[in-house]
């Protein structure tokens, strides 16, 4: 998929993609954090708790 209007990703230039997830409370959590498009890259930036969190995913949290 790749649509213009998505982000690029700081750490090589790829597209990143949003991803979204249900709170405690099963609310719906739009846009919760941004992946990089490339596998190779693993750069990410999510939400937790108000605080924004971004870096590299280690090869031990990833999932295919």
């Amino acid at each position: 998929m790749s649509c213009d209007c998505f982000p690029k990703c700081s750490k090589c230039g790829k597209q990143m993609v949003p991803l979204s997830d249900f709170s405690n409370n099963s609310v719906a959590i739009r846009y919760k954090s941004w992946a990089c498009t490339n596998q190779e890259c693993r750069f990410f930036v999510v939400l937790r708790g108000g605080d924004v969190y971004y870096g590299t995913a280690s090869a031990e949290s990833s999932r295919k």
